[in-house]
């Protein structure tokens, strides 16, 4: 398994649920792909920045998306008057999440 991330920065005020917002659409779009496996979205209000994580079942899944992928976060981006500054995939030796963002920790 890969994991495509792209840090973004930029001035964008409600960081977290513009992210939230983002995702519900982008996801879905995520799941046409053959090899997509997750999405996880990381922000930190106070420096202005977010992790977007895409996991992918190989590295060539990963590859096939990126073209299309990439043009549709750097339009998503843009609209939310951000940038992406760093892109970089990653090997990922370790995946487990025992529940989903629906399933609270006990």
């Amino acid at each position: 398994m890969v994991a495509a991330m792209a840090k973004v920065t930029g001035p964008a005020s409600g960081l977290a649920e513009i992210s939230r917002m983002a995702s519900e659409s982008v996801e879905s779009w995520l799941r046409e792909y053959d090899g997509y496996r997750g999405l996880v979205v990381l922000t930190d209000e106070e420096a202005q920045t977010s992790r977007v994580l895409t996991f992918w079942e190989t590295p060539e899944a990963e590859a096939r998306a990126r073209a299309s992928r990439g043009a549709m976060r750097d339009r998503i981006v843009a609209t939310a008057g951000m940038e992406v500054v760093e892109f970089r995939v990653w090997e990922v030796p370790v995946y487990a999440v025992p529940g989903s963002a629906a399933d609270p920790p006990a």
